[in-house]
């Protein structure tokens, strides 16, 4: 399918990050499908701490030069700061790399086998049996975090999304912008997505 050319019909949609080719960053900004099997034990639900979480996307949006979208770009390591050069630094990050991240520096204890793509995100997640809910669910505002996944299937550009939702609005990186909060109902695509609470 050919991608319509905006950001709110397709948020995956971007250049590659330096290096890599078109299909290459895909691959990144997917990963691919992971049979974790059901994790004995697994917690149903995650400690986040939304205000860490949101200190993140603000260090990201507030930074000089501001953290924008490349489609494949990850975040270094846990430590990296926004806006400086890489390594260790980071000046893109791509919709997964995003929520990796947002996870890692908001978790305690800290979500360390949280994984990178957002396929094998989508997989973890229904391995580690988190509550599946309804797309509008993402309306309520209710303190609760959840996540949402675009899958490549459903994204004119053949790439997906995940991003975080809290209080109806997200918590994410997409294409054309970068990190940013939109507003849950106002995004024509959610339709098409899969949600589950987190906390």
């Amino acid at each position: 399918m050919k991608h319509k050319g905006t950001v709110n019909e397709d948020p995956g949609f971007g250049k590659p990050a330096a290096g890599l080719t078109t299909e290459e960053a895909k691959q990144l900004a997917n990963g691919k499908h992971v049979a974790y099997g059901k994790i004995p034990g697994a917690p149903l639900t995650m400690a986040i701490d939304i205000a860490k979480a949101l200190e993140f996307l603000d260090s990201c949006t507030g930074s000089k030069p501001r953290v924008g979208y490349e489609l494949g770009a990850k975040i270094p390591n846990d430590s990296s700061q926004p806006g400086e050069p890489a390594p260790p630094g980071f000046t893109a990050v791509d919709c997964s790399g995003f929520v990796r991240a947002a996870i890692r520096r908001s978790t305690t204890p800290k979500a360390t086998t949280f994984p990178d793509g957002s396929v094998t995100q989508h997989d973890w997640v229904l391995a580690q049996g988190f509550e599946a809910g309804e797309v509008d669910d993402g309306d309520v505002k209710d303190g609760v975090m959840r996540i949402a996944f675009l899958s490549p299937a459903n994204s004119d550009s053949g790439v997906g999304h995940v991003l975080l939702l809290y209080n109806a609005r997200t918590i994410e990186s997409h294409g054309g912008v970068g990190p940013d909060r939109r507003t849950w109902n106002t995004l024509a695509w959610r339709k098409k997505t899969t949600v589950f609470r987190l906390t």
